[in-house]
């Protein structure tokens, strides 16, 4: 009887132990004080062009919400440079129509060349698909990136080049990124992300 007792805690235990985390770890709505699985990955580490932000949970330029994930950055300004995070799962997506989210750029940063785009890998392949034009982030203001999720948008390219948004593509994708970019500018210090969304 003790061990069928033990069984069934332990059962308890690892289901709410699962729910916390499927709150917590996979929604993508405001951050409030976890990362919501978002993280930085592994394969950037061995990429000489890819940086590795510092990824943390900041209570700074938040406008909903009590806080913001905050990437730390260094960008030398002497050729292109990009830091990512991404979370991964498999997210059917044929109902929404956009992803957008809030990106903050301190008042001290480079007033433009600063850039930021949302990138999704689909299918068994993991094929990479990214936005064609990433949005230019002014420091010192906040500004929302939409992502075009419309079927029949021609807003995405692939290593094959510009695609057309099908539900066969929304519906198999395995991971979510956000990327942000420097052509020519150098900067080091923090962005933030805040309010990401899954637009119906």
């Amino acid at each position: 009887m003790r061990n069928k007792g033990f069984k069934i805690s332990a059962v308890l235990m690892i289901s709410m132990l699962f729910f916390a985390g499927s709150v917590c770890g996979q929604t993508f709505y405001n951050l409030q004080n976890c990362l919501n699985n978002w993280e930085t990955p592994k394969w950037a580490e061995y990429k000489s062009d890819y940086i590795s932000p510092v990824l943390a949970v900041d209570e700074n330029f938040t406008e909903t919400g009590i806080s913001s994930l905050k990437l730390d950055l260094s960008f030398s300004g002497e050729e292109w440079n990009a830091g990512i995070v991404e979370t991964n799962g498999v997210f059917d997506l044929t109902l929404h129509t956009a992803m957008k989210f809030d990106v903050y750029l301190p008042e001290n940063a480079p007033k433009k060349g600063i850039l930021v785009r949302a990138v999704i890998t689909v299918g068994e392949e993991n094929e990479w698909i990214e936005m064609i034009s990433p949005v230019g982030i002014r420091a010192g203001k906040r500004t929302t990136v939409y992502a075009n999720l419309r079927k029949g948008n021609r807003d995405w390219k692939s290593s094959k080049g510009r695609i057309r948004m099908s539900d066969m593509v929304k519906s198999g994708i395995k991971k979510i990124a956000i990327r942000v970019e420097s052509n020519s500018v150098g900067y080091v210090g923090p962005i933030y992300i805040d309010n990401i969304t899954l637009k119906k």
